[in-house]
């Protein structure tokens, strides 16, 4: 059907809806990419099945509707169609002749209604000649009738050409001799499981086709017997699932005889032991024997899941034992309890991954360590503890492991395993690794990682690991994610070390979230193509300037910091990558939001912006009262909530002009003798003033950082000098520090809370052990534009001695060199001037 052809015949279609019942007209059509003519009438509130629809339609979809029946006769106009959906209604009847006329359906899908289907009439399904795929699972659960369930094989005798079979699985099931019409029945599916005291016996599914290829038993949540012999009539399949569907692993593995050099292509073991299982016979900690692993091991598996099964422990040489490790595509261990000490348990993987040369995917995580050298109490005297001495039996001191890693691997996950007894490297030829994911795990040593490894990937994990230990110099040209949350980045930045895996030059997502961030460099990245970022539940107290660098931005995630407002800057770069990325969205979720005078342009901004914030009909703000208002009810009536603005702008502008004619007035001769201080007063009135506008609060007009032996000098000559004669108020450690808080926040709220930092520097001030942390707090501050200078006094200090953190920043730091003879009080000293001076202006 060529383009026009198309059109005529859809404006043919078109034109008979209107003519039609007008209930139909509810329903929307459209043409699927096999050129199928589709009745969309899917969540439209029909009652029962419509009947005026277009005769051609080859697709009906009537899911999500409230139909309890399916009349006789109700579908027999629809003679075209192909695939009939009839899900989530409330189906509980279908009569002998409610899908008379389907003969071309091929597809039937009724799940999620409350069918019975031991009550379906037995010819319902005899015009399906065509049906090739029946789903009709989930519906009504059903009770077993004189201690078993008898399916109605002569409702589905009919079925002769189906393919796949959806139904549920009940208590003690028993499919009869119709069910051997199903000859060309190759997948069967149980939806959901009802079996709670009945069990699978070996005579369960004899009656079903020894064409099977696919068997899902999933989800039964009741422990159940389960014969050796039940998959002997299927000796063609491929695909075995009964994943979640609490068998316990050594049924599982029994069973798997008839498959013995075979060739499978799935079996999904995932959570079939489970902790309500636990006795004698089925123990929910489980223990692998070559004996158990017997069936399996034979089979040429393409992808095993063993996650979850309640493995502790393995002979040597079994739970990896396979005889066809080349088969082997994905291989699924995850959240066992499998030691990870042991020389002999690295070994068994290491080979298996030699072996393995075809694996793409190995999956390997959420595995318990073993604690070395744990203290043990007396138990004698409890209240001590035993000094350990044993020696570790299970390895040598010089423990380590080189894996190579098949060139086919794609996917490697080691999230979640303690490896606190070797070290190991990683090593690739011609690698394909795309996604790597280690989050989380403890290791004696980071894995050493080769150069090959690095070239193909795309997805890397290293979450949770200390950003101070991962590998530094391997390349990561296609790397397009990373995920560095709770990495200890902000200890990185202190101690000056790099913490950006390498060269990524492609990197398009980053999440460096809950990493105690307070100031970011995204010169450390490659950072033009990065279109998200996270950098969500950090300490940001407002929007990194380096991020307006980021042209490509599409999402970026600031929520849970301290941001209070967005300044111009920021507001500016917002709106103009609004108009090249179109969709850019921002997350301002659980920040310190502040309405005020001072954040009035802000507001405004947020009515005015094409910007989409994430969950911003939820953002709250504080008010001057401390009230906690919504944002959108305050940017709605800005002139009512902030009226008040333009009258204290008024009365600041007031009160300066009555200082300053008030001070003219004054005698000059008056004016002339008390002039330094009055000067001095009247300046520290202004900037107290300028600062309560610009919200800067200051506690403290100096922080002093000295060591020890300082505190001579500072006690008997600078204190006096600065604060009784000069009126400033100054924070000295020894004196001013609270018991019981902890030093470092102490420390780093009062340099936050001070004007200016002097730095007293002598030859033993490297000695000092919080020199390093004040400076570096002093550093973050005065880039923060909180701090308004850093001074440092040198007394007898050669230049040498001088730290190598004020020596980088040089440019930001005004050095005053103190000489022996200048300790005097005296007003006309040089030094003493130049520090006074220092300390009163900004």
């Amino acid at each position: 059907m060529n383009n026009d052809e198309m059109i005529v015949y859809l404006s043919l279609m078109m034109w008979t809806m209107f003519i039609y019942d007008a209930k139909t007209l509810s329903c929307k059509y459209s043409f699927n990419f096999k050129k199928q003519l589709v009745a969309h009438c899917d969540n439209r509130g029909f009652i029962s099945v419509p009947r005026n629809l277009n005769r051609n339609i080859q697709v009906l979809d009537l899911s999500n509707n409230s139909i309890t029946v399916i009349e006789n006769y109700t579908l027999k106009n629809y003679t075209k169609m192909d695939i009939l959906i009839l899900n989530s209604n409330n189906i509980s009847e279908v009569h002998e002749y409610g899908f008379e006329g389907l003969l071309s359906l091929k597809i039937l899908r009724m799940e999620n209604n409350v069918i019975n289907i031991s009550q379906l009439p037995s010819r319902v399904f005899r015009p399906l000649h065509k049906l090739m795929v029946l789903e009709i699972g989930r519906n009504e659960q059903q009770s077993a009738v004189n201690g078993s369930f008898v399916y109605p094989d002569n409702v589905f005798s009919t079925l002769k050409s189906l393919q796949n079979l959806s139904m549920d699985l009940f208590d003690s099931p028993e499919f009869g001799d119709g069910f051997k019409s199903l000859q060309n029945l190759a997948v069967l599916k149980f939806r959901r499981c009802y079996l709670r005291f009945g069990k699978l016996l070996n005579e369960t599914f004899r009656n079903f086709s020894t064409k099977l290829r696919e068997l899902y038993i999933t989800r039964c949540h009741h422990f159940f017997h389960v014969d050796k012999g039940i998959l002997q009539y299927f000796p063609e399949l491929k695909i075995l699932d009964l994943s979640r569907s609490y068998i316990h692993l050594y049924q599982a593995l029994n069973i798997l005889y008839p498959y013995q050099n075979k060739n499978m292509s799935v079996i999904n073991f995932h959570h079939i032991s489970d902790k309500s299982i636990n006795n004698d016979k089925f123990p929910y900690s489980v223990i692998i024997t070559k004996e158990l692993m017997r069936y399996l091991s034979s089979i040429c598996i393409e992808a095993l899941d063993l996650s979850a099964t309640g493995i502790v422990d393995n002979e040597f040489y079994s739970l990896f034992s396979f005889q066809y490790p080349e088969c082997f595509k994905t291989f699924i261990i995850s959240a066992n309890r499998l030691p990870s000490t042991t020389l002999e348990h690295y070994m068994q993987t290491v080979v298996f991954l030699t072996r393995a040369t075809n694996i793409k995917t190995y999956d390997m995580s959420y595995l318990p360590g073993q604690i070395v050298k744990p203290l043990y109490l007396d138990v004698y005297h409890p209240e001590k503890i035993l000094e350990n001495q044993e020696k570790q039996q299970n390895f040598p001191k010089s423990f380590h492991v080189n894996v190579n890693l098949p060139p086919s691997l794609e996917f490697v996950r080691f999230t979640h395993i303690t490896v606190v007894s070797a070290s190991i490297s990683l090593t690739c030829k011609n690698a394909s690794l795309k996604y790597f994911d280690v989050s989380y795990s403890v290791f004696k040593q980071y894995p050493n990682v080769s150069h090959e490894c690095g070239k193909e990937l795309r997805y890397l994990d290293v979450s949770g690991l200390s950003s101070t230990m991962m590998f530094q110099s391997v390349s990561l040209p296609k790397l397009t994610t990373l995920k560095m949350t709770h990495a200890s980045i902000d200890r990185s930045i202190i101690e000056g070390r790099k913490w950006m895996l390498g060269h990524a030059p492609k990197l398009k997502s980053i999440d460096l979230s809950f990493n105690n961030l307070w100031t970011i460099n995204m010169k450390l990245f490659n950072d033009n193509n990065i279109t998200h970022c996270n950098m969500s539940n950090n300490l940001f107290r407002t929007v990194p300037s380096s991020v307006s660098k980021l042209r490509y931005l599409e999402s970026l995630d600031l929520s849970n910091n301290l941001i209070t407002s967005l300044d111009y800057t920021i507001r500016k770069w917002f709106d103009e990558i609004i108009v090249t990325s179109q969709n850019f969205s921002l997350n301002l979720n659980n920040n310190a939001l502040i309405c005020s005078c001072d954040t009035v342009e802000f507001l405004l901004w947020l009515t005015k912006t094409e910007v989409s914030f994430v969950n911003g009909n939820n953002y709250t703000c504080t008010m001057s009262n401390n009230s906690q208002v919504n944002l959108i009810e305050v940017t709605k009536d800005i002139n009512r909530y902030f009226a008040e603005c333009k009258a204290n702008l008024w009365l600041r502008i007031g009160i300066l002009l009555v200082s300053c004619t008030f001070g003219v007035s004054i005698p000059l001769s008056i004016l002339y003798y008390y002039r330094w201080k009055l000067i001095l007063f009247l300046f520290r009135k202004f900037r107290r003033a300028v600062e309560r506008g610009l919200h800067v609060n200051y506690e403290y007009d100096v922080y002093i950082s000295y060591e020890e032996r300082s505190i001579s000098w500072i006690k008997k000559h600078l204190l006096p000098k600065v604060e009784t004669e000069w009126g400033l108020k100054t924070f000295v450690h020894d004196r001013d520090l609270i018991p019981g808080e902890l030093t470092s926040d102490s420390k780093a709220l009062s340099i936050h809370q001070s004007r200016h930092v002097t730095f007293i520097i002598t030859e033993r001030f490297g000695e000092y052990e919080w020199g390093k942390f004040e400076i570096e707090r002093a550093k973050y501050e005065k880039y923060t534009q909180n701090l308004m200078k850093i001074i440092v006094i040198l007394q007898n200090v050669h230049v040498n001695d001088i730290p190598e953190q004020l020596v980088d920043i040089s440019n930001d730091v005004i050095f005053i060199n103190w000489h022996e003879h200048e300790t005097e009080i005296c007003e006309n000293q040089t030094r003493w001037f130049k520090l006074k001076t220092l300390l009163f202006l900004n």
